[in-house]
């Protein structure tokens, strides 16, 4: 962590003072609340959104399309606002910004929830699905295919709008900097490939074309023993992103939406890095 230098006592105060907690929090020192539940621990009431929620989170509940709770409103009220300001909304503007959570699922949720808040209408792509071993092919529908959601391959359904940052999910070309990680912004989506421009780094700014890719699963998920074969566009929108995946990123505005809790060693500590 590196706590930048100031001229004002008073904010120099507030970094100490979060510079301290943030090192009780990596070292395992930060009070404890056991009434609460086991390693269950207060944030700072500065850190929270105002009249924070408090209504519980179940991340495998059904619920309607777009439908969040209001505490996540909240929080993309806050960090997305000026979505559709084209004078505010720049490049700049989506690549230092995220909200951070701990699981995939929440993830998709809180894209699809900014997704929806852009204007324009959003364009569909859908995943060419098969087995690898073609002996295990008769014993799945498609439909079966589709439903397969697995850590590291998109879902089936990609939906995606002009204008929406997106990420990489695997290295295409690092000599374009196309990698894995590389933040871009929707330019023009065509049906087989789609324009974006890349956001961050030292090839910001330049326009690239995105491919289907085929994805295949090692096989070793307990939901799915299989190895799943996945034609689709190797990207996600990026409004949001799991803690793990920000490790080792500079993000200048950043939310937390801790639905459910840290569950890996230094989680937390990342996140709040």
């Amino acid at each position: 962590m590196r706590v930048p230098a100031t001229h004002s006592a008073e904010t120099a105060a507030v970094l100490a003072a979060f510079s301290d907690f943030l090192l009780q929090v990596g070292e395992g020192r930060h009070k404890v609340y056991r009434q609460l539940g086991r390693d269950y621990m207060k944030l700072p009431r500065s850190m929270l959104n105002d009249d924070p929620p408090e209504e519980e989170v179940d991340e495998d509940e059904v619920i309607a399309p777009f439908a969040i709770p209001s505490g996540l409103k909240r929080l993309i009220d806050v960090m997305y606002p000026d979505v559709n300001n084209l004078a505010i909304a720049t490049d700049e503007y989506f690549a230092n910004r995220t909200i951070l959570t701990t699981t995939n699922v929440m993830v998709h949720r809180i894209n699809d929830a900014v997704a929806a808040r852009l204007v324009g209408d959003a364009h569909e792509y859908r995943s060419i699905d098969k087995l690898q071993d073609d002996e295990d092919w008769n014993f799945f529908e498609p439909e079966i295919l589709n439903s397969v959601n697995i850590n590291g391959i998109p879902p089936h359904k990609l939906t995606l709008k002009k204008g929406a940052p997106i990420m990489l999910m695997r290295n295409l070309n690092p000599d374009l900097g196309l990698c894995n990680g590389t933040q871009l912004r929707v330019v023009e989506l065509k049906p087989n490939v789609i324009h974006a421009k890349i956001m961050t780094g030292e090839r910001r700014g330049q326009d690239v074309l995105i491919p289907r890719i085929v994805f295949i699963s090692d096989g070793n998920d307990a939901s799915f023993p299989y190895q799943l074969r996945r034609k689709l566009f190797p990207v996600q929108t990026a409004f949001a992103m799991t803690i793990n995946k920000a490790q080792g990123q500079t993000v200048h505005n950043l939310g937390l939406y801790l639905a459910s809790s840290c569950f890996s060693h230094g989680q937390l500590y990342v996140a709040l890095s």
